[in-house]
């Protein structure tokens, strides 16, 4: 009995030895796994301007738009700003709606024996009034789609000689209490559309805002300007109501769109959350750093956009941002070239 418990107690410790069972943890060391650190992108963008810009505003000129003109000549130093501060190249024409006088019909309005305004003139504003305060005999049957494609296509090369020039961007405001009458003539809505989006080689060189009465919310206008709408829709461009009594803000929207600044700029690829900086490296050298609640990103179209802030032309805006994980492989995330 005594042998066989010997025998028992001697294969239980062969067991145990072949199969290296043991309570002691062998000393390996510390970890030695390695951090892999998501590279840092900085992504850097100058905001540019185009060198040239055409500017035509078509106001109506019937009996019921004296205030309205007055409005527009009184917030144009506004708009012109926005020229001063970018050192555009810029010429600002005015027509009337008024296609039944030989005299209107498309052609600009001359004051002070000048055309249009451009930088050589010592006193734009003044200029500009003379132009734009037109008086209210005109036509009561407005026709502003008429009357723009008439100045551009049809008198570029006669009365408006010059005043178009084709390497500069082309942009229209129509300002009038009254719907657009223009027809068929001398083209029709949809065939005016496809000649504005075609006009330039880049959608962003050609606007058609509207300064027009709204559907609803606007007692003192003759009928809703849906037919400029549905252009500016088309188009691009800005739409207000012309009841509205202050003007500032949208000859401020006007001026923005036409020196064609940006206030969307898009990232290379996509940030990892909480890792995206943005900055503006200024022109006399500084660094402006802006919080997150000055701009806000955007998953879809990967890109930020300053809430207020503009970047003055030829100002660097810097993102920095750590890119995600599921991105290093190389692949370019869709987002700006897909918009």
């Amino acid at each position: 009995m005594r042998s066989w418990l010997v025998l028992g107690v001697a294969a239980l410790g062969a067991c145990r030895s072949e199969q290296n069972v043991s309570t002691e943890v062998p000393d390996f060391g510390p970890p030695n796994s390695q951090v892999f650190e998501t590279p840092l992108q900085v992504d850097r963008i100058v905001q540019l301007t185009v060198p040239r810009v055409d500017a035509l505003f078509v106001v109506d000129n019937s009996c019921s738009m004296e205030e309205e003109q007055a409005l527009l000549a009184g917030n144009f130093p506004i708009f012109l700003d926005w020229f001063r501060q970018s050192g555009l190249d810029y010429h600002i024409g005015v027509i009337s709606t008024d296609m039944v006088d030989p005299l209107e019909s498309g052609r600009l309005r001359v004051a002070q024996n000048r055309r249009w305004v451009d930088d050589s003139v010592s006193d734009p504003e003044a200029l500009f009034a003379q132009m734009s305060l037109m008086g209210i005999d005109g036509h009561w049957v407005e026709k502003g789609r008429a009357a723009a494609y008439t100045a551009i296509e049809l008198l570029g090369s006669e009365d408006n000689l010059g005043f178009v020039r084709p390497d500069a961007a082309m942009h229209i405001t129509v300002v009038s209490d009254e719907n657009d009458d223009s027809g068929d003539s001398p083209i029709g809505r949809t065939e005016f559309i496809s000649w504005l989006r075609g006009y330039r080689p880049s959608r962003q060189l050609v606007s058609f805002s509207s300064i027009v009465g709204p559907v609803a919310g606007c007692a003192d206008i003759g009928s809703p300007g849906t037919e400029y709408t549905n252009v500016t829709s088309e188009v691009g461009g800005v739409v207000w109501p012309i009841c509205d009594p202050d003007w500032s803000m949208v000859l401020d929207e006007l001026g923005f769109l036409a020196v064609g600044l940006e206030r969307e700029f898009y990232l290379s690829a996509r940030p990892e959350p909480g890792t995206l900086e943005v900055s503006v490296e200024l022109s006399n050298g500084a660094t402006e750093v802006f919080q997150p609640r000055d701009w806000r990103y955007d998953g879809v179209r990967n890109s930020i956009t300053f809430s207020e802030y503009v970047p003055d032309p030829l100002t660097t805006v810097v993102m920095t941002y750590r890119i995600l994980a599921e991105d290093q492989d190389g692949d370019d995330p869709e987002g700006p070239s897909g918009q």
